[in-house]
């Protein structure tokens, strides 16, 4: 019989994240979402199969952001759970200052929103759920040993974090990939939100699509092009259609970025961001929705941020005050 993958869906009021149940010898999850998601989506999934919050052995982690690791802290509190993360990523589960120094927080910031950012900065610590150590820290081409015939295999795919891992069952043909890939992004009307660096999402995309997948699991809703259908698995040629169309999206958004290099050097970011934004209305084959004040999708700023820096090494997107 085959080993079961039960999505779990986790949502809050910034996201909705997947975590994935693996029953193999023990019980493991991919991910395990935000603080309060382990006693609530997570354990409700283990209960309907008959399993307790108690009786999971492992959690392994694409990633150390806080919607994919902020669980870790109740689950640990529950059961000696085994963690494993990569090595990069252990400063994120026990530093929550790490995340609100970039993920958290950038959007928000480089948008001058910073009643919002207020509001995110006094309510982390509870999406946060608390710091936890690793027990195995992950690097490229390590083989996680399951049991019952389920052994991963770490894939190092920087760009979205400098610790994301894809994690690949190969016997199953079976690819997680967290959110190395976002296609349009996780929210209608947006843009692939945040990416520490976009060149190196580019090449751990392509990564992707040499892997021989038969099912791609995401970890969001992440949109496609021209339809901006959603869904958050995919057989091999539609997976392989997503991994092409993230590309693109990238792409499309470094062309728009790239028309704003005859703006002068001192044009505050945001007026840089409207610029760019402006062309990718033009170009851009989904629908975007801008922030009502800020005049960019939301999602959008870190990303076009990011890419900005990569053109103009040694830029420091600054915010202005919105008007």
């Amino acid at each position: 019989m085959a080993t079961p993958i039960v999505p779990i869906v986790c949502q809050s009021d910034l996201t909705t994240v997947l975590a994935f149940l693996i029953e193999a010898d023990g019980l493991v999850l991919i991910d395990s979402g935000g603080s309060g998601d382990p006693r609530g989506p997570i354990a409700a999934a283990l209960r309907e199969r008959g399993h307790e919050l108690s009786q999971l052995r492992t959690i392994v982690h694409t990633h150390g952001h806080w919607d994919h690791a902020g669980g870790d802290a109740a689950v640990r509190a529950a059961t000696e759970v085994e963690i494993m993360i990569h090595a990069a990523g252990e400063p994120l589960l026990t530093d929550p200052h790490r995340h609100l120094a970039g993920y958290a927080t950038d959007a928000l910031r480089l948008l001058a929103q910073q009643t919002d950012l207020d509001e995110i900065v006094d309510g982390f610590p509870a999406r946060f759920g608390g710091a936890v150590t690793a027990n195995r820290l992950l690097h490229d081409g390590d083989e996680i040993d399951l049991g019952a015939g389920v052994v991963l295999t770490v894939i190092d795919v920087p760009g979205h974090s400098a610790d994301h891992v894809a994690l690949y069952w190969a016997s199953a043909g079976v690819l997680f990939a967290g959110d190395a890939a976002q296609g349009t992004g996780s929210r209608r009307g947006g843009c692939p939100l945040y990416f520490e660096s976009v060149r190196q999402a580019r090449a751990s995309i392509s990564r992707l699509r040499q892997v021989p997948f038969r099912t791609l699991y995401l970890s969001h809703p992440f949109g496609r092009l021209q339809s901006d259908q959603r869904a958050t698995s995919y057989s091999t040629a539609e997976g392989d259609a997503f991994l092409r169309e993230s590309l693109e999206a990238l792409t499309m958004m470094e062309e728009a970025m790239q028309s704003t290099r005859s703006l002068p050097a001192e044009t505050p970011f945001l007026d840089r961001a409207q610029a760019a934004t402006a062309h990718l209305q033009q170009t851009a084959p989904w629908p975007l929705q801008l922030h009502p004040v800020a005049g960019v999708p939301s999602s959008a700023a870190p990303t076009f941020a990011r890419i900005w820096q990569e053109i103009e090494p040694g830029a420091q997107p600054a915010a202005r005050t919105t008007r």
